[in-house]
């Protein structure tokens, strides 16, 4: 159900701002400097930190949840062509606040304030989410999904104890609490299926042939200046995950992209026309810049310092 809240979200979204997926991404991960560090375009991130039952909206009372059965299913009923009503009693389903912390990234911060507030707009439009934004087992569910959008009463008193627990800077925050049905009947006889997935060191996790959680990473290849640092971003240059064979090119801005690659170590080469750079990564890792050698057609190096007007990444936070 929370995975379906998720991708409810997300086309909420998607269909209101509206946002183009291609351009930005909608996650739903933890935003640690570690994570942040590694964008590489604008991210909405809808981070879920609290769930706790909604007592405003806790009802002690039983419905009837009526039913057909057919005569036709007992002996001596097959002819039959008027089944009765049954019905039978069910305790009306908990009612679970979903607590989330909305927040925007991007390379400036105006771009960032722009998407906040417009997320924001899309979120007080509505007191319940539309039934055609609905996903998954949402789509068919007979209870109202409430929102409360940026309220006084939320849970987190004090932001800066959390933005502290996740080693980064103080960002403005949309809260965004969506209220969902809870029968703990449902779920009775269902089994349990997870994603098998442990984080441990690649070499481990080989041997005893576990998956690890891929990475999203990204960075920037730049052409050194006279002085020998990073200073001029190139723009159309191939990138390449030698290992896998995974292939991308720079934007406008030197920036580039890379979805869901397995942890490990691997060769990150660029190459723009004559110029070509290398160098060894371990995903994750601290920095996946390339710079092209003044003066030369081919080098192998890394950034070891930010270029003049950046500091570490597309969110302007520093690296660890």
């Amino acid at each position: 159900m929370l995975n379906d809240l998720n991708e409810t979200l997300k086309q909420l979204f998607v269909t209101g701002v509206p946002l183009d997926t291609s351009e930005i991404d909608v996650v739903f991960d933890a935003p640690t400097e570690e994570w942040s560090s590694a964008l590489a375009r604008p991210t909405v991130n809808c981070y879920l930190y609290h769930l706790v039952e909604n007592r405003d909206l806790r009802q002690n009372d039983w419905e009837m949840d009526r039913a057909r059965i057919s005569r036709g299913s007992g002996p001596g009923n097959a002819g039959s062509l008027n089944p009765p009503h049954t019905a039978t009693r069910r305790h009306v389903p908990f009612r679970i606040d979903a607590h989330y912390m909305v927040t925007a990234w991007a390379n400036e911060v105006e771009d960032e304030h722009r998407l906040l507030w417009r997320m924001l707009a899309v979120l007080k439009r509505y007191q319940v989410i539309p039934s055609e934004n609905l996903q998954g087992d949402l789509a068919g569910e007979e209870w109202p999904i409430h929102l409360k959008v940026a309220q006084p009463e939320s849970v987190m008193k004090n932001p800066a104890d959390f933005w502290s627990g996740m080693e980064g800077h103080i960002k403005p925050t949309i809260n965004l609490t969506a209220t969902l049905p809870l029968d703990p009947e449902i779920f009775s006889d269902l089994p349990l299926v997870l994603t098998r997935r442990i984080k441990m060191r690649p070499t481990l996790a080989q041997a005893e042939a576990y998956e690890l959680n891929p990475v999203q990473f990204g960075g920037w290849v730049y052409e050194s200046g006279e002085d020998g640092r990073p200073s001029v971003p190139v723009a159309g240059a191939r990138v390449t995950i030698v290992e896998k064979g995974l292939d991308a090119e720079t934007d406008d801005e030197g920036r580039f992209k890379f979805d869901r690659v397995p942890r490990g170590q691997y060769t990150l080469r660029a190459v723009s026309g004559s110029k070509e750079a290398a160098r060894s990564i371990e995903l994750p890792g601290d920095d996946y810049d390339l710079v092209f050698t003044a003066g030369e057609d081919t080098g192998a190096t890394g950034s070891d310092r930010d270029p003049p007007g950046r500091q570490g990444g597309p969110h302007g936070g520093r690296r660890r």
